[in-house]
């Protein structure tokens, strides 16, 4: 089971014992210091890796004082569609503003609201880049259910997928920069961010290309 964890916003991969109910699956905490309970008590969202299948979860406190939580697997139908849709373009929304931001703060220039403080680069970028994981990896299994949905985005559900690793994998090359000893402006840093920021614009657009007409009922794009 992967969490946000309630701490650092970081994603926090844990082996939790399940049990099938029916469509669902029970988890119990064995106690109320369990870091995936205190997660899940803070945001609800949980990817469930079964048989080696990442599926979206809703976590729902289990009744009668039990510490635990029914997991409710993802199901897409027309209205869910529509909604994973809207949202899909609201976490883009977002993503794409801390990324002009964090560009911002790497070139010297103010941020609205905020000091131009280059120091805040560290903290910003990471703050960033655990969003961004966490929205990978959620993504990951809302795409079983929606492939499950709509058979025919496959290749495209199989290109983010790939995309999803490749940006992580870069993530990790900047988050070695943004920990390192020395100035944080340097030519190297420059390069990996707008690797990285490139690689996503592109990975947004095909996304948004490709899977919102298909879950607003409107067909798909081919891949």
């Amino acid at each position: 089971m992967t969490t946000m964890d309630a701490g650092t916003g970081r994603p926090r991969t844990t082996s939790v014992a399940c049990r099938s109910h029916g469509s669902r699956y029970l988890a119990y905490a064995p106690d109320a210091d369990s870091p995936w309970y205190r997660d899940l008590l803070v945001s609800p969202q949980a990817t469930l890796g079964i048989d080696g299948v990442p599926h979206a979860a809703y976590a729902v406190p289990l009744e009668g004082g039990e510490r635990g939580f029914v997991l409710h697997l993802l199901e897409v139908d027309a209205a869910r569609g529509r909604a994973i849709a809207d949202q899909l373009l609201v976490h883009h929304d977002e993503l794409r503003k801390a990324l002009a931001e964090a560009r911002a703060e790497l070139d010297g220039e103010p941020v609205r609201g905020r000091p131009g403080v280059r120091r805040e680069l560290l903290g910003h970028c990471v703050t960033f880049c655990n969003g961004l994981r966490m929205h990978h990896l959620r993504e990951d299994g809302a795409f079983t259910a929606i492939e499950k949905a709509h058979p025919g985005l496959a290749p495209a559900l199989t290109r983010l997928r790939e995309e999803h690793e490749t940006v992580s994998r870069a993530l990790l090359d900047l988050d070695e920069l943004l920990q390192g000893k020395g100035e944080l402006e340097t030519a190297a840093l420059r390069e990996e961010f707008e690797r990285v920021a490139n690689g996503l614009d592109e990975h947004f657009a095909y996304e948004e290309a490709n899977l919102l007409p298909a879950l607003r009922g409107a067909g798909t794009s081919s891949p």
